[in-house]
């Protein structure tokens, strides 16, 4: 539950910028420094119904791998609501797949940063979507003994 403490109109704008800084970097593909500037070492990632991830290393092994499998992706935000504990944000993904590398998959999603008002990085991420989109384009022209999971 949200404290009683006011959000200024500074914190909500340095929240919402923190957000648009979080997922440019991501966007990048770096995930090095998108772990290094996002990540405390003991944050949890639940990422759709898979196990959580913990830590950066777990992170950006997951992510380093999923990455791999893609020429780019952008996201686009469409709503961030600030809160004295956390942030909510809803965003339109845009995946390309190396595999199939002209065409663009769309998946909305949602994401919830566990974080007080001040903190420049999450105690854990809630990371809401349906991959399934994205699933044939990758195991196209993917040999089945890799682990390609998203």
């Amino acid at each position: 539950m949200s404290s009683l403490i006011e959000l200024t109109n500074e914190d909500i704008e340095k929240s919402k910028e923190w957000v648009r800084e979080f997922f440019r970097v991501f966007d990048s593909f770096d995930c090095i420094k998108w772990c290094e500037q996002f990540y405390k070492q003991d944050t949890i990632v639940y990422f759709c119904n898979k196990p959580p991830m913990q830590g950066c290393d777990e992170i950006r092994t997951h992510f380093q791998k999923e990455q791999r499998l893609l020429k780019n992706m952008r996201h686009q935000i469409e709503h961030i609501a600030v809160l004295t504990d956390r942030i909510y944000v809803q965003n339109d993904t845009t995946y390309v797949v190396k595999n199939d590398p002209d065409k663009e998959i769309k998946i909305k999603s949602s994401c919830v940063f566990l974080m007080n008002i001040g903190e420049d990085k999450p105690t854990s991420i809630h990371v809401y979507l349906d991959p399934t989109p994205l699933i044939e384009p990758i195991q196209k022209g993917t040999p089945i003994h890799s682990n390609t999971t998203i």
